[in-house]
């Protein structure tokens, strides 16, 4: 199932339809880039020469840009390419402000401007001198109200940094502080960790001693001791200065969770590339009934603690950038880079691929019209089809003689009626005859609606009377006709002529 999943998203990033970000952290002393190949993490790092960042700020910009170039270098799909790396960023030698407050649970624009309106009023600094960023990490039911996370950061650093890595061949997604992206790996790949309780996170790396307190898988609050806060003259740090701070540190965290928080830290959890065990006496001290546990995390391989703040990020980079909603310190002008650069990379991909398929599916229904019309000759040239074809043309000729025959069927039906009629007819005239002893020689009828003309002799003009008013009172007959001069005697019998027309009553 992952395996499918891994290709449909390497399919939706090919096709520039979903873009993924990489992780990268930016320290003064190293840079750190964690990207996902295929289903395996890779990291990449290049150590910054000394005085190039100071505090986040970049004092050597050669430097800094040809540190950047090379860890581009090592990523081998950026090899000879002058294709732009999305990532999400993480500055850890940053100083950046961040409080959680609550507001009551309103909706819509309300709820916005509420928020806005406490922003400003918690700002550190000039608000039109910093980027802030905010996020929803909680809501009590009971008491409606939302808990919201803010932070800030230096505009003028972050423009700094946006402007390095965008010539160096750097689009930036988003900029976040290092403590969310270590919490991010802690909730999504932590294990043995239950994303409804509360625990005190120490990462200890080469920025120095972080104090992390998350609940319900989010950051809640962040207390920071840099190494230079630590380390003497010298640039030092003894195990006795370092045990005395952590456990300073300890309780006033213990003390700040008492005072906001009414439920009990679950567990405190240590991720540390150094002094780890120093860290774990100096926090048995101050509490036996704690455990402390070593954060692991569940992703099949095994990541180094030092790496988790550019892993943080990476796994942000994996995320739908619509659907992300956690805090982004990057200002609009880096994310309209972001979205042009997307676009341009979109259309000069499609550019290039909307001919190449189009010149395929020509390609395509060329093979395909040459391989019918061969099929189509090939099944002509066969001897099935042609007796097929023989077949065909019996079928119609016996389908034109059926047609022929069932013509003649019906004027032979047609016939058959009139000659039905006309025999009714005839025989009614001789039977009317008979009955009045006259003998009918000729009976015509040249059309449909043309009188009918019947001779014939009788013995008595009284007969030949009698004949004409027994037609007449037919009443398949009409008015008959006959003139005395039609009456005539002959050999001693008379001869007669008379015309009639039927009438409506059918035979």
């Amino acid at each position: 199932m992952n395996a499918i999943k891994s290709l449909y998203q390497r399919i939706l990033s090919s096709l520039r339809i979903r873009i993924y970000a990489d992780g990268l952290e930016i320290s003064d002393q190293v840079l750190r880039l964690a990207y996902l190949d295929g289903d395996t993490w890779k990291m990449e790092a290049v150590r910054l020469a000394p005085g190039t960042m100071d505090k986040g700020k970049i004092n050597d910009a050669p430097a800094f840009d040809a540190a950047l170039r090379e860890l581009r270098s090592k990523v081998p799909a950026m090899k000879g390419t002058k294709k732009k790396m999305n990532i999400f960023v993480a500055l850890s030698s940053v100083n950046m402000y961040s409080q959680v407050f609550t507001l009551p649970s309103m909706e819509g624009g309300d709820f916005e401007k509420a928020v806005n309106l406490n922003v400003q009023m918690l700002a550190p600094m000039d608000i039109t001198k910093a980027y802030f960023g905010w996020q929803v990490v909680g809501r009590d039911e009971k008491t409606l109200r939302s808990e919201i996370a803010v932070a800030f950061a230096d505009k003028e650093t972050v423009n700094e940094i946006t402007q390095a890595l965008y010539t160096a061949g750097f689009i930036i997604v988003g900029i976040e502080s290092r403590a969310l992206a270590v919490v991010r790996a802690l909730r999504e790949k932590g294990g043995a960790i239950d994303q409804e309780r509360s625990y005190l996170l120490i990462d200890i790396d080469n920025s120095g001693i972080d104090f992390l307190i998350v609940r319900n898988g989010k950051l809640y609050f962040e207390y920071m001791n840099p190494w230079t806060d630590i380390a003497d003259e010298k640039g030092q740090i003894s195990v006795v200065k370092f045990e005395e701070t952590l456990s300073a540190s300890v309780r006033q965290v213990f003390n700040f969770y008492s005072q906001h928080w009414p439920e009990p830290l679950a567990d405190i959890i240590l991720s540390a590339v150094a002094f780890e065990a120093e860290a774990r006496h100096a926090i048995a001290d101050l509490s036996a009934a704690l455990p402390v546990i070593p954060l692991t995390l569940t992703i099949g391989q095994e990541i180094s603690p030092e790496w988790l703040v550019a892993f943080g990020c990476g796994l942000r980079g994996l995320h739908s950038y619509l659907r992300d909603k956690e805090i982004n310190l990057s200002g609009s002008g880096a994310t309209d880079t972001f979205y042009d650069e997307r676009m341009f990379d979109f259309l000069a991909l499609w550019r290039v691929l909307i001919p190449v398929v189009l010149g395929c599916f020509i390609i395509m229904y060329g093979i395909a019209d040459y391989l019918l019309i061969a099929t189509t000759n090939s099944i002509e040239s066969s001897p099935a089809f042609a007796q097929q074809a023989g077949e065909v043309s019996d079928v119609a000729a016996l389908e034109a003689s059926s047609t022929a025959f069932n013509q003649s069927i019906t004027l032979i039906a047609s016939a058959e009626g009139q000659i039905n009629k006309n025999y009714r007819m005839i025989a009614d005239i001789n039977t009317v005859a008979t009955a009045n002893s006259v003998t009918v020689n000729n009976i015509s009828f040249p059309a449909a609606n043309a009188p009918i003309l019947v001779a014939g002799t009788a013995a008595t003009p009284d007969q030949i009377s009698a004949f004409k008013n027994a037609i007449q009172s037919d009443p398949h007959f009409g008015v008959v006709s006959l003139p005395l001069a039609n009456v005539q005697q002959s050999g001693g019998v008379y001869t007669f002529s008379m015309t009639f027309l039927l009438s409506s009553v059918g035979f």
